[in-house]
């Protein structure tokens, strides 16, 4: 289906920013009032795909407000709340607000993505 289409192309592109910024928010679309696919993009590695992404691409804004746009739509679900955390997603939210502190989109997608985590009650501490 697509969402492995999606992660296949970013797995293979992954020094592609551009490529990146795309495949992040087409997983988002994808996850859009979906609640399968939310669960099925988790199972297929996508939240290690766009964290990958956002680690790869710190320095391009493009890259971050979709990373963390897509990690919001995600964190929807309280499975995906945990592993995203476990897999060092708070870490990066938090590290990409920081880094593009004068960047509106980046600074609207890691608040909207830290509140969805922040459900979660470990998430609150490490946040």
């Amino acid at each position: 289906g697509g969402i492995g289409v999606v992660l296949g192309a970013m797995r293979n592109h992954v020094e592609h920013a551009g490529m990146q910024e795309a495949g992040c928010g087409a997983i988002r679309t994808l996850a859009d009032h979906n609640a399968k696919n939310d669960v099925k993009i988790a199972v297929e590695g996508g939240i290690g795909v766009v964290l990958g992404a956002m680690r790869k691409h710190a320095g391009h804004a493009g890259v971050q407000e979709a990373g963390c746009a897509t990690l919001a739509r995600l964190a929807v679900q309280a499975d995906n709340q945990v592993k995203i955390a476990a897999e060092g997603g708070i870490e990066v939210v938090l590290e990409v607000m920081r880094q593009h502190a004068a960047h509106s989109g980046v600074q609207a997608a890691g608040c909207v993505a830290a509140g969805n985590l922040a459900v979660n009650a470990d998430n609150q501490v490490k946040i």
